[in-house]
Formats: structure tokens, C-alpha cells, sequence
């Protein structure tokens, strides 16, 4: 499973992992809910049983009771007593008395239960005494071998009785079989024993009577013996009898269910029958009540599942919406898309919308170096085009201005000489091949070759100063950064009609872990909307790589910020009619790469 998530996407492993993470506490419940209906439903059928048993075992209790009652009216009746201690003595003239006792015995039976249909009465000797019946037809049942216990009815234990069924062969009948023996109540000696028989149809139709489909009915006698049931499908599940701890009354019953839980028993003795009542109900309305339950809780549990499911699906797009948009962009600027962004929420943040702006953010940073790089690029490959294009014979040049100078020595005119020679070393300068970068010193001799054939040609107009410490002379930068300034300062500080002598001031001092040089000017300044107007226009890259031939203020600002970075650059001051001040900032350091000491004064 965990390994079907991880490759998935995370709209996948968000819904799935919902519905994992739910489903624990889910089946935890489920199972609380099922188990705690079942035991309530089993709780119900457990009363419902069992007063049906109480209801059930009370009327039998009762109708043997009647039946034990009417064995024990005969303590009433002293003749029928000594007629079985002592059997028939025809010689004693009470023997009249005698046939009136049995009488109204018989009647004293036959009135309290209609059911009886044979009295048989035993004596001591264990042989019959007296019997009555109901009906003549009833005259032929005789307690003989086809009798069940027979021998064994006539000497029960004090305070036994005995009860079977059995189908007597010459009635074709069947019946209910009640034995007990009578003991003296002070002597606990036998005195006799009396068999009462009752058709078992009426027994079957008084129990069947209380009984409900599908209950079955099972009764055991002393013997353990099964002398009625309703069917015998459970007869292999009850238990052996056993005799009951005396008193039986307080003998409770005894329901349980069988291990699959699949019927419901109840066991109870019938304290005046000595027989156990065994009542077998099938679960077959709980089994469906639990199926049933079943049923509604794993329907319950796929619905809620369910409902997590869609809910999770659906709250996951929210979620995974801004991945997927952060997925397609990142895709987008890896296909070479470099202005690929992703649109920020405006009404929250949260952990996507900062990654969203992360990514942004870095998409931009990276357009601006890649931006950055190709600019240089293109500059210094359209710088290398126009030098190779200005670069026609430079040696030839050279050495041509090198014998003019010679012929203007020979001729004695010096100054065409200087100015030669000036004008060559500026050659030499700009074609130089080597690396971009030169150094401070090398700049300032070049503005001083620029400025000596400038004096010559504006003759007393112009006059520079150089206020650079000598421990900055080694500081490395990019070539032509003076020269085009100083150049502006000419074109626009030398003004036509005027006698005023334009100062050009250059000088350095050190800030922290930068050079920043000054190209200082009395010139007529700027006001300052034109002020305004040069510092935004060269605070905006060029679109082109260059503005014609000319190298001004804005191609140097662009070229140091390139190089050195956005840190580095001119500035400018002005004040109208005053003067004017550009500022270069510049790294302090050195060819060999260490920094520049000293406090920027000399």
C-alpha cells in the first residue's frame, strides 16, 4: 500500500490517505456500534427467554404439583395406607370401609384432574393392590415387562418420583407415565407405591399450548432418560441430567448460548416432578436481527467512507490546485519559458502561497542574471566588432604618428611631438587585446593623454587636478570609465563666449570595502528637472547595445553595474550654475585580489 501511494500523484496520495487515516477509528466505531446492538438485542432475547421458560416451568410445576397433590391424598385415607402396608384381609369386617375409601379416592382424583385416566395402586410387597380406570378400555394396562422401569417405579428413593412415556402395545397408546412411592412421613418406611397415567396427547397439547415456533421442548427424567421432546434436532446438544442440589426450588434456571452463539438454552428443574425442563431456542430471528445489523453497519461504513472519499477529492483540488499551477509553471520555465509566473492569492496565505512566491521570486532573480549575462555578453561581443572595425592597422597608426613626431622634433616644433605622442599612447590603450579590466593608474594616464590634446586644442580653457593616493593607483577597474565622463564634463561644462577656466577635479577615497571616485567640474550645473531627467534615464537599462558610436555617462553606469554588480555605479550632483559632481563606486581591490590599505588621502 505504501508503495502504491508513493507513486502516485499527491492529489492521489492526499484522497488516499484520507481515507486510510479515517478508516482505523471508522472500523474501531463500527465495530462498537455493531458489537454493543448485538449484546442488546441479546440482552432482550436473554429476558424475553427467559420469562417464557419462568412462565413455562411454573404451569408445569403446578400441573405436577396437582398431580404429586393427588398421589398424596392418600395419607387421608388410613384404609387405602394399611391396604398397602398390609394388603386385603377378607376376614376384618372393615373390609367394606375399605371398597368406600378407594372410592372416594378415585373420585377425589378423578375430580381434580380430568386427565388421569389409571390409578394403580402397590403395596408394600411391591404387588398391585387395587387400580382404577376412567373407562373400561384403560382396564388392560398393566404394569409388566413392556413397561419402561418397572421394577424400578415400585422402589423409589423418599421423596422421588419417576416419570416416562410409553406406548402401550395393547391400546396402541401412548402415555404419560407419573410413579411415586409412599413412605411413612415418620418412619420413612415404604409403605406402598402409586402410578398415575395420563394420555400423552394431553400432555404434549398442554405444553404445546405455551410453546412458540420454532422453541423446542425437551424433558429429562431422574434417569437422565429424554421421555418427551418436541423434535430431536437438538437432542445431542443438552447435557446429561444430573441430579439438582437439594432443595430444587432454589434452582435457578440456566441460560446460555452455544458457542457460534447460533440457539439460546434454557435449563430448569421441576421441583415436583423430578424431571429438568430443557427449552431450545434457535437464533434464528437474532441471526437475522444480526445480519440485519451487520448489514446496516457496513452500509453505513461505505457511505461514510464514501462521503470521506468525495469530500477529500474535492477539498484536495482546493489543495493541490496551486501545486499543480506551481508544477505546470516549473515545467513551463524548464521548457525554456523564462517569464513563467504563478498568480498570488490575495484573500490568505499560507505554506503554497509562500512556495508560489518563492518560486517567483527565484524565476525573476534568474531571468535578471540570465538577462544580465546576455547583455554583457552582446556588449562586450558588439565592443569586440566595433574595436576589430576600428581597429584597421592599428600598428600602422601608431607608427605613423611616431614619425610624424619625429619630423615635427626634427623641424624643432615640440608640441606636435607631445601631441603624438599623447594621441599614440590613447591608440595603444584602446586596442589593447588583453583583459577588460586595466587599473586606476593606467585610467588616469589616459585622461591625462585625452586632457593634453584637449589643452592644446582649447589651449588655456581647460585645467585638471588628480587627488588619487598612490596606494589607489593598483585598484583594478574596467577600461574607460574616466575618459567618457570627462569627456561629457567637456562637451557640456566649456561653454563658448566665455573666458572661464573649466576645473576638472578628479579624486578617491575609500568607503568600507569600495573605492569611490569623483569627477568633480565648475561648470554651469544642471537645473533640476534636467537633473532629474539624466539620473532616471540612466537608472533604466538600454534596450540597445550601445546609442550610436558615442560612450556616455549612462553606457558607464550600465557597464560598472554589469561587471561589479548592482551595488556598484555612478551618481550624480548638480547645482545650476555651480558645479557639478559624478560619483563612481567601485570594488577596492587589486589585480592579485587583495583590498587596497590606506585611509584615502595623499
Amino acid at each position: 500500500m505504501l508503495r502504491f501511494l508513493l507513486n502516485r500523484s499527491i492529489k492521489t496520495k492526499i484522497v488516499w490517505s484520507t481515507v486510510l487515516i479515517s478508516l482505523i477509528p471508522l472500523l474501531i466505531l463500527s465495530y462498537l456500534f455493531y458489537d454493543t446492538n448485538a449484546r442488546s438485542l441479546e440482552r432482550t432475547m436473554l429476558r424475553s427467554s427467559n420469562q417464557n421458560a419462568d412462565y413455562l416451568s411454573d404451569y408445569l410445576d403446578k400441573y405436577f404439583q396437582n398431580v404429586s397433590a393427588s398421589a398424596l391424598q392418600v395419607y387421608g385415607f388410613q384404609r387405602i395406607m394399611n391396604l398397602m402396608e398390609h394388603g386385603i384381609d377378607y376376614n376384618n369386617p372393615d373390609i367394606l370401609n375399605l371398597k368406600d375409601s378407594l372410592n372416594n379416592y378415585y373420585r377425589l382424583v378423578e375430580s381434580r384432574n380430568e386427565h388421569i385416566m389409571k390409578v394403580m395402586i402397590y403395596g408394600k410387597n411391591n404387588r398391585l393392590a387395587d387400580n382404577w380406570s376412567r373407562a373400561s378400555s384403560y382396564d388392560a394396562i398393566m404394569l409388566g415387562k413392556g413397561t419402561p422401569y418397572s421394577d424400578e417405579m415400585l422402589d423409589l428413593p423418599f421423596q422421588n418420583t419417576l416419570m416416562f412415556t410409553y406406548t402401550e402395545s395393547l391400546l396402541k397408546q401412548s402415555f404419560f407415565v407419573y410413579g411415586v412411592t409412599i413412605y411413612d412421613p415418620f418412619s420413612k418406611s415404604k409403605v406402598g407405591t402409586l402410578i398415575f397415567y395420563i394420555p400423552s396427547k394431553e400432555i404434549v397439547k398442554m405444553i404445546e399450548r405455551y410453546n412458540y415456533e420454532p422453541n423446542e421442548i425437551i424433558l429429562q427424567n431422574r434417569r437422565g432418560d429424554t421421555f418427551y421432546q418436541t423434535s430431536d434436532r437438538y437432542a445431542a446438544s443438552i447435557d446429561p441430567y444430573e441430579p439438582p442440589k437439594l432443595p430444587i426450588s432454589s434452582q435457578k434456571h440456566d441460560l446460555r448460548f452455544s458457542d457460534n452463539k447460533d440457539r439460546l438454552t434454557s435449563t430448569s428443574f421441576i421441583n415436583n416432578g423430578n424431571i429438568r425442563l430443557s427449552i431450545v431456542y434457535p437464533n434464528t430471528e437474532l441471526r437475522l436481527n444480526r445480519d440485519h445489523l451487520m448489514l446496516i453497519t457496513i452500509v453505513a461504513l461505505i457511505l461514510v467512507l464514501l462521503f470521506i472519499y468525495i469530500f477529500s477529492f474535492l477539498s484536495q483540488r482546493f489543495i493541490t490546485r496551486p501545486l499543480l499551477m506551481l508544477g505546470k509553471a516549473m515545467k513551463a520555465f524548464r521548457n525554456g519559458n523564462l517569464q513563467a509566473t504563478v498568480k498570488q492569492p490575495q484573500l490568505w496565505r499560507d505554506d503554497i502561497s509562500e512556495l508560489t512566491r518563492s518560486f517567483n521570486y527565484m524565476t525573476e532573480k534568474i531571468r535578471m542574471m540570465i538577462e544580465t549575462e546576455f547583455q554583457m555578453q552582446l556588449r562586450n561581443k558588439e565592443a569586440h566588432i566595433m574595436a576589430l572595425q576600428m581597429q584597421i592597422n592599428p600598428h600602422f597608426l601608431y607608427n605613423t604618428l611616431q614619425t610624424i613626431g619625429g619630423k615635427a622634433v626634427l623641424m624643432g616644433d615640440y608640441e606636435i611631438h607631445e601631441m603624438c605622442r599623447a594621441l599614440g599612447d590613447m591608440f595603444r590603450y584602446s586596442f589593447y587585446e588583453g583583459n577588460m579590466e586595466s587599473t586606476l593608474r593606467m585610467e588616469v594616464v589616459h585622461v591625462n593623454n585625452y586632457l593634453y590634446i584637449q589643452q592644446l586644442r582649447f589651449e588655456n580653457s581647460l585645467r585638471l587636478e588628480i587627488d588619487v593616493p598612490e596606494t589607489f593607483m593598483d585598484v583594478t577597474i574596467i577600461r574607460f570609465v574616466l575618459q567618457p565622463i570627462i569627456e561629457n564634463v567637456i562637451v557640456h561644462g566649456l561653454v563658448k563666449d566665455d573666458d572661464t577656466q573649466l576645473l576638472i577635479r578628479i579624486s578617491a577615497v575609500r568607503e568600507s570595502d569600495d573605492i569611490l571616485l569623483t569627477v568633480w567640474d565648475n561648470g554651469p550645473g544642471m537645473d533640476k528637472d534636467k537633473l532629474e531627467a539624466v539620473r532616471k534615464d540612466i537608472s533604466h537599462p538600454s534596450k540597445e547595445v550601445f546609442a550610436g558610436v558615442s560612450i556616455g555617462l549612462k553606457n558607464v553606469h550600465e557597464r560598472i553595474k554589469l561587471v561589479y554588480g548592482p551595488n556598484y555605479g555612478i551618481t550624480i550632483h548638480s547645482e545650476e550654475g555651480t558645479e557639478t559632481s559624478i560619483s563612481i563606486r567601485i570594488p577596492n581591490r587589486t589585480e592579485a585580489g587583495a583590498d587596497v590599505q590606506g585611509d584615502g588621502r595623499g
